[in-house]
């Protein structure tokens, strides 16, 4: 009952954003061969995709739309009415936050996956090809570091009460996050830039990356493990203060 009343809950925002990333992609793909006559230096079919999904409009699109799954929470069902019925479950808070992050965290990985389904199977239809190796490895990348930024959310979602405040917050968390990792004593730890490691940054072997042979084949499981600890420890502090509030 539980994991089902966690999914009605979100269903909408996880429908409306599968269908936005699933349409971008496909705008993406569909209108390769214009963009690519347009662009200031010639572009191989994998770096066109590689610079218009992972490092620019779609991957900040799923940011945003990981951003959106992750808002809500008791203090927002407090604002609405609807915490009362919530808190008379026969479960514990502790739980209700466990279920809540879970589900979320299922509904990035999905997102995640999206482009990797599709570019693959649509860029035969014109005339072109993308490795679903490639493309799940970046959807690897995606999942790793939405599950960060969801649970950087859920964390706002807790500790604020406004309802923009957690999407706020949680973008200013990000930019932080990047200028941090200049800093001059982490440059030499990407795993610090979250964002570069989303859009592949870790696993470039060169500078130029005019095509996407210049990417090396093993993912950074080291950061990804980083990054899913750091994801349950926000759920962790996000689950005990939930457990010592008073609604």
């Amino acid at each position: 009952m539980l994991w089902y009343k966690m999914w009605r809950e979100s269903w909408v925002r996880f429908a409306i954003g599968a269908v936005a990333l699933l349409w971008m992609c496909g705008v993406v793909v569909l209108l390769q061969q214009q963009v690519r006559a347009h662009a200031d230096k010639p572009l191989s079919y994998a770096h066109y995709i590689w610079s218009a999904v992972y490092n620019a409009n779609v991957l900040d699109l799923f940011i945003l739309l990981v951003i959106v799954l992750g808002l809500g929470g008791m203090l927002q069902e407090r604002a609405q009415g609807t915490a009362g019925f919530t808190l008379s479950l026969p479960v514990s808070r502790w739980r209700l936050t466990a279920v809540r992050a879970a589900m979320g965290w299922v509904q990035v990985t999905v997102l995640a996956l999206l482009p990797a389904l599709l570019i693959p199977l649509l860029s035969p239809y014109v005339g072109q090809a993308f490795s679903f190796t490639r493309a799940l490895q970046f959807s690897v990348l995606w999942a790793g570091g939405g599950m960060v930024i969801f649970a950087l959310t859920f964390f706002f979602s807790a500790v604020l009460s406004g309802a923009y405040s957690p999407a706020i917050a949680s973008v200013a968390g990000l930019i932080a996050c990047s200028a941090f990792a200049k800093l001059p004593l982490l440059q030499g730890h990407p795993a610090f830039d979250l964002l570069k490691t989303m859009h592949g940054a870790q696993l470039s072997t060169s500078a130029d990356k005019a095509s996407l042979a210049a990417f090396a084949t093993p993912l950074p499981w080291l950061s990804l493990g980083l990054y899913a600890l750091i994801a349950l420890c926000l759920v962790g502090v996000t689950g005990s203060i939930m457990a010592r509030r008073d609604f």
